[in-house]
């Protein structure tokens, strides 16, 4: 109840101090109010926030100390979003100015509350107000020379001194997320920031979130696509190869001296990442990624260590992103990985490239290429040389046969069919459909799938009734209560279907087969406490037009069959939510004999009652024949006078036009009629 939340916060305004709640509880609340949807009660979150202001005089950073801002960093940018927008600018700005020197704080004093809130207050004032903007933020070559001198003061912290690591971490992370609000327009600048980004990227005390946020700076300061391609690629070299001096090596004392070690490997992998981020070229056609892909992500792909292969398995999907041929090629693979591996950050990421491949290039275009490949090998030859010259084509990960063929083999053999006779009559996309209901039901992999089932049937890339009914029980299901997926899949089902007619066969689709899940469901399955008759009222308000008609008629003969059963009792319930009386007379005259029929087989009095009840509301709407016959005469008598008085009315016209000058010009579409 909304009333009861906005009345919950208003108690906390006007009883509660912030001093007396912990910082987890401030997080909450702030969560709580400025996520949810009934604006009454974001606006009295809002309220909240302004009463920690004046607690604190005004003074934002010392209201951030009282968050958590390395944990909660989005939470906290929206607060101070709403603070920005309630709170005059000068006052906001006032706090930030009386901790500067020379447009900066110094490096000394810089913590991760006013760091982060310089960086707000910029990203605020970059467009709307310029005038303070230049106030707090110094030129592009004054603030690399910062940037690098804060670099070097955090270095010179001791190794044991954990917090002040962490916070060192945290600072230049914000610093290099300003560096991007500052003007690139400034040539000497882009300059500086470039030499800058790389000395700090081969430095082996930067960490591996501030070297992302590194690269995606230097891309962003190096307009020339090649050339940051280039040198990424050389930093990558000198890290991976180290050689001092001008002694020259031939390329197996190179090979030699390459440093394969998880630090280094972690690092050139994060490197790769950032960079193919920034990047629109096709990865297979570039020669420089070409050998960044085959030299650093591959190698990694086999690597013990778990985080080393996470790291390659998203720079390899990165790259097939970019390339339709690189996705075909290893699409496969990713699946493998998902079967096979363990560890569940890779098994998220390996399924999350997997949902993103066929956004992006749809289930079609690995399905021709499947074509392709098999209409090739019928047109092959069987010879002895042809078989060794497609043996010399083996990948790193198998063959290259067709991908239903890859698909197939990652499954256990059926034992009924141990030669995979019915292999063949599969298609390609019933099998990655029957894949995505497997991972739903993983524990791991459910929300992940969810989501990116969600989101292909939401752009129109997969459409299947089967898997709409698993997201809708997902919904509904106790066990996702908490989730954040519950969330994703209910902006989904409120926009579902809104502008494409096959999606609402979809759902036509899903409605019985759902519910009969759900009254089905065995005493020990959570699906018990689930109310069928509020699952069928969400897909009713999904339908509109015919599918109200068909549901309903459906409906009638599945309650027919079992008409006191849970089942039937709950399509009972159901079928009065159809909106069927503004339909064709045929439909509703089939829907009230249905219900006559119901009504004699129903033991229920309750139930009886209300079906009467809803015959006599179908009745109503049911045109008799004799009623039909006087208003076909009605109407054709009233279509006769109205002709009659049409034709008058433009000889009438056509005179007053001939003889008379009107004071507007005539229509030309009423002349002509």
């Amino acid at each position: 109840n909304p009333g009861v939340r906005c009345a919950a916060y208003e108690v906390l305004i006007e009883k509660i101090s912030i001093r007396a709640m912990k910082i987890s509880y401030r997080m909450k609340l702030l969560e709580s109010g400025l996520c949810d949807r009934h604006p009454s009660v974001k606006g009295a979150c809002i309220n909240l926030i302004k009463k920690w202001v004046s607690y604190y005089e005004n003074d934002m950073v010392k209201l951030l100390k009282a968050l958590d801002v390395e944990g909660k960093v989005d939470l906290c940018g929206d607060v101070i979003v709403e603070i920005l927008n309630h709170v005059h600018i000068d006052t906001a700005v006032e706090c930030l100015l009386s901790r500067m020197q020379n447009k900066v704080i110094p490096c000394d004093q810089l913590t991760c509350e006013n760091v982060f809130y310089w960086r707000c207050i910029v990203a605020h004032c970059a467009d709307k107000h310029l005038e303070i903007y230049d106030k707090i933020l110094p030129t592009l070559s004054d603030y690399s020379k910062y940037l690098k001198e804060y670099i070097v003061l955090a270095s010179s912290i001791p190794a044991d001194d954990y917090d002040a690591h962490y916070q060192a971490a945290y600072v230049i992370q914000e610093l290099i997320k300003m560096a991007k609000l500052a003007d690139m327009s400034d040539e000497a600048g882009r300059k500086n920031l470039i030499e800058v980004a790389k000395y700090i990227i081969t430095e082996a005390e930067t960490t591996v979130q501030s070297i992302e946020r590194l690269v995606e700076l230097y891309c962003l300061a190096e307009v020339n696509e090649q050339s940051r391609i280039k040198t990424v690629a050389e930093i990558i070299n000198d890290v991976r190869n180290p050689l001092e001096g001008d002694t020259q090596f031939d390329v197996n004392c190179i090979e030699s001296c390459e440093k394969n070690d998880p630090v280094t490997m972690i690092r050139c992998l994060t490197m790769v990442s950032g960079l193919i981020q920034n990047v629109k070229c096709d990865v297979a056609f570039d020669p420089t990624l070409s050998v960044l892909l085959e030299d650093v992500v591959m190698s990694g792909v086999v690597s013990q260590n778990e985080i080393v292969r996470h790291l390659s398995i998203k720079a390899l999907g990165l790259s097939c992103i970019l390339s339709k041929t690189l996705s075909k090629k290893y699409l496969v693979f990713f699946l493998q990985v998902v079967m096979v591996d363990n560890y569940a950050e890779i098994l998220e990421t390996s399924l999350k490239v997997i949902f993103d491949l066929f956004l992006v290039f749809g289930i079609e275009a690995f399905e021709e290429d499947e074509k392709k490949v098999e209409e090739n090998k019928e047109d092959q030859p069987k010879d002895e040389e042809t078989l060794s010259q497609n043996s010399s084509q083996e990948t790193l990960f198998g063959t290259e046969d067709s991908l239903s063929d890859k698909m197939s083999a990652t499954k256990l053999e059926d034992p009924e069919d141990p030669l995979g006779a019915a292999k063949e009559t599969v298609s390609f996309a019933d099998q990655v459909i029957s894949k995505f209901k497997e991972f739903l039901d993983d524990e791991v992999l459910r929300s992940v799938s969810a989501e990116g089932i969600a989101k292909l049937m939401y752009n129109g890339r997969l459409v299947d009734a089967q898997l709409f009914s698993r997201l809708l029980l997902l919904w509904y299901n106790p066990i996702t209560e908490g989730d954040p997926l519950r969330h994703c899949l209910g902006m989904f089902f409120s926009t579902f279907g809104a502008n494409n007619e096959d999606m609402l066969d979809v759902v036509e689709q899903a409605f019985f087969p759902t519910l009969q899940t759900i009254c089905d469901a065995p005493h020990t399955s959570p699906l018990l406490e689930i109310n069928p008759v509020n699952v069928a009222e969400l897909m009713l308000s999904l339908l509109r037009g015919r599918h109200h008609e068909q549901i309903a008629i459906k409906m009638c003969n599945e309650i027919l069959v079992g008409p006191n059963s849970t089942y039937g009792r709950c399509l009972v319930k159901t079928l009065q939510q159809c909106s069927v009386l503004t339909g064709e007379q045929s439909n509703l005259k089939l829907i009230h004999n249905l219900v006559e029929q119901i009504v004699e087989e129903v033991e229920h009095a309750s139930t009886k009652k209300s079906l009467n009840s809803y015959l006599v509301k179908l009745q109503s709407f049911i045109i008799q024949p004799e009623e039909q016959n006087d208003k076909e005469n009605s109407s054709m008598i009233n279509t006769s006078q109205h002709s009659t008085s049409t034709q008058g009315s433009e000889k009438s016209t056509k005179r007053k036009a001939l003889f008379a000058t009107p004071s507007q010009p005539i229509d030309l579409l009423d002349t002509i009629t």
